[in-house]
């Protein structure tokens, strides 16, 4: 008797337990599910919101300005310099022109004070003419710093203009049809993982404001060296000076000259995947290391050219 309630209970208990391992499945598999839907919802909304983010439109509403809207003046950007005739830069070279000339009052009164009441040998006479003549000679490019710049601003725009004018491209061309590929590439990853897509996005957010970082670096750094142009020259007169003066006069015409470079090798990759009819991964690729060249281009440069000036 014992033993047929014995397996009676077992037979009950397993009963039980079957049936609750069933529910307990669906109930883990219900779950799951909604949990999938879900990630899958915040998924497209994730995706939605870069699209609004980069085009400032989704699904065809217009929303806003996006981040592509950015490279429209991509052109105008690169061809821009400081504005000499704006006042208050007009002002600060002005007002070290004013400083520095007392400077060279006193340098040119010593030494034709020198050449005048001192007797030395032939060898140090010949130094302080030569100084003399330097003196004189950096007084009047002192003194024309504002036009010395702008007439290296506008070899500057005029050769980065031409260049852009014989080879017929759109400048931007290049860097929106890249980002365009990436963000399908980003809108495939994320709808499949989060990690890919996230990869895809850092990549696209990186290329784009380092483009224009990169820009807006080269401007203000122009600008610092446009401000010191005249202690440049002044500096650049004296043999003890002269390295310091140097590097100012030359990082000048350097950032300057910088917006040709640019524009070629924009315009460069723009002709090459043009003329190539390169396509698919091997264009996105080649737009990828367009914008790497860019980014990289004014390092190089600083690298590259150094002490050009005697």
């Amino acid at each position: 008797m014992k033993k047929a309630w014995i397996v009676a209970v077992g037979v009950v208990a397993l009963v039980g337990f079957i049936m609750l391992s069933h529910d307990s499945a669906a109930w883990f598999g219900e779950v799951a599910s909604q949990q999938e839907k879900i990630e899958l919802e915040f998924r497209d909304v994730f995706v939605m919101l870069v699209y609004i983010l980069l085009y400032g439109t989704y699904a065809g509403i217009k929303v806003g300005v996006g981040l592509l809207s950015l490279f429209d003046n991509l052109q105008a950007l690169v061809l821009l310099n400081p504005p000499l005739d704006y006042l208050m830069i007009q002002g600060i070279i002005k007002y070290s022109i004013i400083v520095l000339e007392p400077l060279y009052v006193t340098a040119v009164m010593v030494t034709a004070g020198y050449l005048i009441f001192f007797s030395s040998s032939p060898e140090t006479r010949n130094k302080a003419k030569n100084l003399l003549l330097k003196l004189l000679a950096s007084i009047v490019a002192v003194s024309l710093s504002v036009q010395i710049l702008q007439l290296l601003f506008s070899i500057s725009y005029n050769l980065s203009t031409g260049i852009i004018g014989l080879s017929k491209i759109t400048m931007q061309t290049i860097f929106v049809d890249t980002i365009n590929d990436l963000v399908r590439v980003f809108s495939v990853s994320a709808i499949t993982t989060f990690d890919g897509g996230y990869m895809f996005l850092l990549l696209i957010f990186f290329l784009i404001m380092s483009v224009f970082l990169m820009l807006a670096l080269r401007y203000v750094i122009l600008l610092f060296f446009v401000l010191l142009f005249p202690i440049g020259i002044f500096l650049y007169t004296f043999s003890q000076t002269r390295s310091v003066g140097r590097t100012i006069i030359e990082q000048t015409m350097l950032w300057t000259l910088m917006q040709v470079a640019i524009t070629l090798v924009i315009v460069t990759a723009n002709v090459g995947i043009s003329v190539f009819g390169v396509f698919g991964d091997l264009k996105t690729i080649m737009g990828i290391t367009a914008f790497i060249a860019v980014v990289a281009m004014p390092a190089i440069l600083v690298a590259m050219i150094r002490r050009f000036l005697p």
